[in-house]
C-alpha cells in the first residue's frame, strides 16, 4: 500500500468525518452522548445505498459491505467514483459488516423524531418539510466528502 494511501485512511478526517456536523447537531437539538454521531453513521450507510443500490431494502447494507448476497451480486455497472465510495464505506462502517449491529443502529435510527432524521421511509428528503433543504444539502455533502 502507498504511502498516500496509508496517511489517506489515518487522516483525522477518516477518524472524525462527522464533524463540525455532528457538534451542530449535538447543540441544535440536545443530542446526548454519541447519538448525533451515530446517526449520521446510519445516514452515511442509507446514503450509501441510495447511491449504488437505489432499489435495495435498508437491511442490504451488510451484504452491500461484505460484497455478499443477491443483492450485491445482481448490482448494476458502476462507476469508478461509486467503486471509491464502496472502499471509503467499508473503513468508515466497518462494524455495520455485522447484520445485527447494523439493523439495531437502524432500528435505533427509525425511532428518533423525523424532525432529526434526513431519512424516512429510506428514501433522502422524504421527511417533508421538517428537515431544512439547507441541512439535507450539508449531510449529503458532508456524505460526499467522507467517502470520497
Amino acid at each position: 500500500m502507498s504511502d498516500i494511501l496509508i496517511a489517506r485512511q489515518l487522516s483525522p478526517f477518516s477518524l472524525h468525518w462527522q464533524e463540525p456536523l455532528a457538534t451542530q447537531l449535538r447543540f441544535q437539538y440536545e443530542l446526548p452522548g454519541q447519538l448525533a454521531n451515530r446517526l449520521l453513521n446510519v445516514e452515511l450507510g442509507l446514503f450509501l445505498l441510495a447511491e449504488l443500490l437505489p432499489m435495495a431494502p435498508p437491511q442490504a447494507l451488510p451484504n452491500l459491505l461484505n460484497g455478499e448476497g443477491a443483492v450485491y451480486g445482481d448490482r448494476p455497472v458502476w462507476k469508478p467514483r461509486q467503486h471509491r465510495y464502496l472502499n471509503r464505506a467499508r473503513a468508515l462502517l466497518a462494524p455495520y459488516q455485522d447484520r445485527a449491529v447494523w439493523l439495531t443502529a437502524l432500528a435505533k435510527y427509525d425511532s428518533l423524531p423525523t424532525s432529526l432524521r434526513a431519512f424516512c421511509e429510506h428514501s433522502a428528503g422524504s421527511c417533508g418539510s421538517e428537515v431544512s433543504r439547507s441541512n439535507l444539502r450539508n449531510r449529503e455533502e458532508l456524505f460526499r466528502k467522507a467517502l470520497a
